[in-house]
């Protein structure tokens, strides 16, 4: 085998070496972006049946540095984004949370809104555990049947 030949081989060794190691961290930091917008979801499963209530006053909405989107539960659009809440606990404590979540695209401008009131679920044993109530704040459009 000519030697220009061997040093083509090995440039495609090191740059496919290179795509799949980047191939792999793409991946990963999709998954952990994800995982961690996705946490609120999981927390409100748990909080509609024990946490307490609170109304929030929304401070500020933003979304994610790569404007992360996926689908959501019914097919549509929902896109990552951190909203900065403040709110009174049950003994009338103030308190400050970022909750980072998915929200409908097409809902997203009633998030924009200044000063929205927006509902809450907390644990009342750590009043930093909170989540959207989806119930009263829903996150995502009803479909039609």
């Amino acid at each position: 085998m000519p030697g220009w030949e061997t040093a083509l081989w090995v440039v495609f060794a090191v740059v496919m070496t290179a795509v799949v190691a980047f191939s792999i961290g793409a991946v990963g930091y999709m998954r952990r972006e994800n995982r961690l917008y996705g946490a609120e979801q999981k927390l409100w499963d748990t909080l509609a049946r024990t946490g307490q209530p609170a109304d929030g006053v929304l401070r500020g909405l933003r979304m994610h540095p790569g404007n992360m989107t996926r689908g959501g539960s019914r097919g549509q659009t929902v896109c990552a984004v951190v909203l900065e809440v403040d709110y009174a606990d049950a003994a009338g404590t103030s308190r400050s949370a970022s909750i980072p979540t998915f929200i409908e695209e097409a809902l997203l401008p009633r998030f924009q809104e200044p000063h929205k009131i927006v509902h809450l679920r907390y644990d009342p044993r750590n009043a930093a555990s909170v989540a959207i109530d989806r119930e009263r704040t829903p996150l995502e459009l009803a479909r039609a049947s």
